[in-house]
């Protein structure tokens, strides 16, 4: 991709997407990054989004790919896409679904098949606190 100074968006290595209010793209754009994006601050010429893991994940639940988030940051950026976005955002996207909670009766149960994450998880002290016995193997 080559700078087009037509397009809305400055995307940041850091998630942060800066966005043209004045751009004649702008309303087109927004609604585009807008599934997948937190709107930060709103001066009145230059918007703040930040590509957030929940809002990476709600976006994963509501159906989109990581491929459709990068092709749409892409279409809108003024400049090439920082090198490690695509594949930060395709790793935080498959964690999605990666862990559960389900009703069981009165309790809620934590789900993961993933063995190794599971035990990662319950090495974590702020996790830790909050699990009472297991239930598999």
């Amino acid at each position: 991709m080559q700078y087009d100074p037509t397009n809305p968006f400055i995307v940041q290595g850091d998630r942060t997407v800066l966005v043209e209010v004045d751009n004649p793209r702008y309303a087109e754009a927004r609604d585009a990054l807008a599934p997948f994006a937190e709107l930060e601050k709103s001066p009145e010429h230059i918007h703040t989004y930040r590509l957030t893991n929940l809002s990476l994940w709600n976006a994963a639940a509501a159906g989109l790919t990581a491929a459709a988030m990068v092709e749409v940051l892409g279409k809108y950026s003024k400049f090439p896409l920082p090198t490690s976005l695509a594949p930060d955002l395709a790793e935080t996207v498959s964690r999605y679904g990666r862990i559960k909670l389900e009703r069981d009766g009165e309790k809620l149960r934590l789900v993961c098949p993933d063995r190794p994450l599971l035990e990662e998880l319950a090495r974590q002290p702020k996790v830790r606190e909050y699990l009472g016995e297991r239930i598999g193997r």
